[in-house]
């Protein structure tokens, strides 16, 4: 058997297929709309805040980090050699599957993606956010993506609840307007 597997549909991971795909300028966009209101239109100018901000751009940075590893590392193919050498040997054939789609033998845990039209290693599913099939090789920046993003946002949360809870005040009409008030009219 040769190895001829078809032409794959978004493989190998590259700048072209990121940059094409609405997706990868949607996620900076969210992260963008995010920053925004945070860092630049929040008026608050504290040492504390500070430091606020300071562990804000540590978490947005690690989570563009994980998701720039996610989208460019590849998740894991079949290698030919070893196509080659399980096709060779009928012992080594007959304990792994012969996928139709491909054309090829799967190794354990290995499955046909319908998106990358490929046999991927340990594959788990292809993610449209990230515009690839999550594998063996980027799981765990998959996860790393996920484990920040929820950081950031519990951070931003956490960070901001106090202000959410003096404007919920404000609309109950319990709390003193941080306006100044009006100057008296003259008499």
């Amino acid at each position: 058997l040769d190895y001829d597997p078809a032409p794959c549909a978004c493989a190998p991971c590259s700048a072209y297929r990121a940059c094409v795909s609405p997706m990868f300028l949607v996620v900076w966009g969210i992260v963008a709309v995010n920053y925004l209101p945070y860092v630049v239109w929040y008026p608050l100018r504290t040492a504390s805040w500070s430091c606020c901000i300071v562990v804000f751009h540590a978490l947005v940075g690690l989570l563009l980090a994980s998701y720039l590893m996610t989208v460019f590392t590849d998740p894991g193919t079949v290698p030919p050699e070893w196509h080659r050498a399980v096709a060779a040997d009928r012992r080594l054939a007959a304990d792994h599957r012969y996928c139709t789609k491909s054309g090829l033998y799967r190794p354990l845990r290995s499955h046909y993606c319908s998106v990358t039209r490929r046999v991927v290693l340990n594959l788990d599913h292809f993610c449209p956010w990230v515009v690839n099939a999550v594998g063996f090789y980027n799981r765990k920046f998959f996860v790393l993506f996920l484990l920040y993003t929820l950081l950031s946002c519990s951070w931003v949360l956490l960070t901001l609840l106090p202000s959410l809870l003096d404007v919920g005040a404000l609309l109950a009409g319990d709390a003193p307007s941080p306006l100044p008030s009006p100057p008296p009219s003259p008499p």
